[in-house]
């Protein structure tokens, strides 16, 4: 019953983002703006209707594709025992795209709203919620941090990810603090490459630990 409550409240969000795109329809401009350099200045635009609903189509095709995911998943790899966290997680997805859809229009029609602040903002506390629930993720093949190490063992996975998780949510902080700062493109980038880079190199190093490699001479 809960996963269903999960399930039909990600529903209802998707269809809040149609609502909303279709009220602010009336007020945007022709072309909207649909993109922000790193200085938050526009540099990309996109004409109605696509600039209006673009973002709802491609929330609403991401988080139906999450949705089905656990039900084609293969034998060994399911989330019966994480299927909250899962749909806990997919409810987060859609609220955050939602919110970013908020924020687009609202730059659209305030030149005083900083979009990198609230982006950048509202990513960091991303990364701080999926943190908190990385630890919680048993081993499968579309959510956590899959490596050949982590899915071939669960040890391997299970380590790696209570590391990540710290990653994840130190990584969000600095996210929301460098909104305030002058050095967000720095920031940004040092996360991205962090994020990417630790929680691969621990499970290599952890599976060499644990496992070893077998090299035939």
């Amino acid at each position: 019953m809960r996963h269903k409550n999960l399930i039909i409240t990600t529903l209802i969000t998707i269809a809040i983002s149609w609502i909303v795109a279709f009220i602010y329809s009336g007020y945007l401009p022709d072309p909207v703006p649909t993109h922000w350099n790193i200085d938050g200045e526009i540099d990309g635009w996109t004409a109605k209707p696509w600039g209006v609903y673009v973002l709802p189509v491609i929330d609403t095709a991401t988080i139906l594709l999450l949705l089905v995911l656990p039900k084609i998943a293969p034998k060994g790899f399911r989330l019966e025992g994480a299927l909250k966290v899962y749909y806990l997680l997919t409810l987060v997805i859609a609220v955050f795209m939602l919110m970013v859809m908020l924020f687009m229009f609202n730059a659209a029609l305030n030149k005083g709203f900083n979009m990198n602040t609230w982006i950048m903002s509202g990513v960091g506390l991303l990364f701080i919620i999926i943190g908190n629930y990385l630890t919680k993720v048993p081993k499968n093949f579309f959510l956590g941090i899959r490596t050949p190490w982590t899915l071939s063992s669960d040890e391997v996975w299970y380590k790696t990810h209570r590391l990540s998780a710290w990653v994840f949510i130190l990584a969000g902080l600095a996210l929301m603090l460098s909104a305030f700062t002058p050095y967000k493109q720095t920031i940004l980038i040092t996360v991205i490459l962090a994020t990417a880079a630790i929680p691969i190199l621990y499970s290599l190093y952890v599976y060499k630990k644990i496992e070893g490699f077998d090299i035939d001479e």
